[in-house]
């Protein structure tokens, strides 16, 4: 190859920098064949597979207590539409969203609560470490600086495999969109109804309730998670198919997720609520579901370890002058 780069050189770069340069749609180096460039790209799946196995035990090891009926109940609560909720989950604890009398969408969010307006589960982090379509065992990762894990879905007991017989291959009940949240803005444009609920009025209140306002308003477009909304991204590159989640999501059906550290959960039901009829607004049928917080049966789970990177906060290092950084080359014209 002409690169100065080679495939062999760039498999020895460091985990978590070649995961991200390659699923941000880094440049393939020139010259490559066809096998070579899914060489190249199985390269950079197998770093990202590198990084994950450092902390894929902890979740694993919490899946087993929760498959042997080993989880103490902590709390238990049945949350009501048309509002946000938020809860305090300690490290080493297991949040629980279980689908009652019908299915409901919900959107979540996670911030570390010693420093709620710094560090929080981010979408694009995620997403790098690990796919738009959370599956369990896939790890939340915290914004830079941070950059590890802060939670991880542990267990997950909708029919995946039944979604995909139903809408293809790109068939999912959990993902990672954009901003990842409806708006009551995106409401009045789509269908004329201003002030309609939305998530990110529910993500809001619940950020309100908890930290107060000045603090929530930090977050003025609150990035989410979204789990037991059935979707196909059938039309790619830019959007998915919103689609009914009758016989798809069922009562009973719940999704587990661990924390790795004392954290907030922000969720808001969402307002398509089942999503079976989404022709009127003011059809949408809204459930309740419940939230139960469990640990080990001898207290806090073994949680992942904060690898402490050496990554400085943005603004800090631009204000110190960018030290030690490292960069790529200028192209020149032939």
């Amino acid at each position: 190859m002409k690169d100065d780069i080679t495939r062999r050189d760039f498999s020895k770069v460091t985990g978590a920098a070649t995961a991200a340069m390659a699923t941000a749609g880094i440049a393939l180096p020139s010259g490559l064949s066809a096998a070579e460039e899914k060489e190249f790209f199985d390269l950079a799946a197998e770093a990202k597979k590198r990084v994950n196995k450092r902390y894929d035990k902890y979740g694993e090891k919490a899946k087993a207590a929760s498959d042997a009926g080993k989880l103490k109940l902590v709390s238990e609560t049945i949350c009501q539409p048309f509002r946000g909720h938020h809860f305090k989950l300690d490290k080493g604890q297991v949040i629980r969203y279980e689908m009652l009398d019908g299915p409901q969408i919900l959107d979540t969010r996670y911030h570390v609560r010693s420093r709620p307006t710094e560090e929080w589960a981010d979408p694009y982090h995620s997403t790098i470490m690990g796919a738009i379509t959370p599956y369990e065992g896939m790890h939340y990762y915290s914004n830079t600086p941070f950059t590890r894990p802060l939670t991880t879905i542990i267990k997950d007991t909708v029919d995946g495999k039944k979604i995909q017989e139903k809408h293809g291959p790109t068939g999912a009940h959990s993902f990672i969109y954009n901003s990842g949240r409806c708006t009551s803005g995106i409401y009045e444009l789509t269908c004329g109804m201003p002030n309609h609920n939305s998530c990110d009025v529910n993500l809001k209140q619940a950020m309100v309730d908890a930290l107060g306002e000045e603090k929530a308003r930090v977050f003025h477009s609150p990035a989410s998670f979204m789990h037991f909304q059935i979707v196909a991204f059938d039309k790619l590159p830019l959007n998915v198919t919103y689609l009914p989640s009758k016989g798809l999501i069922n009562s009973g059906d719940y999704l587990e997720v661990l924390a790795h550290d004392d954290v907030y959960v922000f969720i808001s039901p969402c307002p398509l609520g089942d999503q079976n009829d989404t022709s009127d607004l003011t059809k949408c049928i809204n459930w309740p579901f419940k939230v139960a917080i469990y640990e080990g049966a001898d207290g806090p789970l073994e949680t992942a370890p904060d690898p402490q990177l050496k990554t400085a906060e943005p603004f800090d290092y631009i204000k110190a002058g960018k030290p030690g950084e490292t960069v790529g080359v200028i192209g020149k014209k032939k």
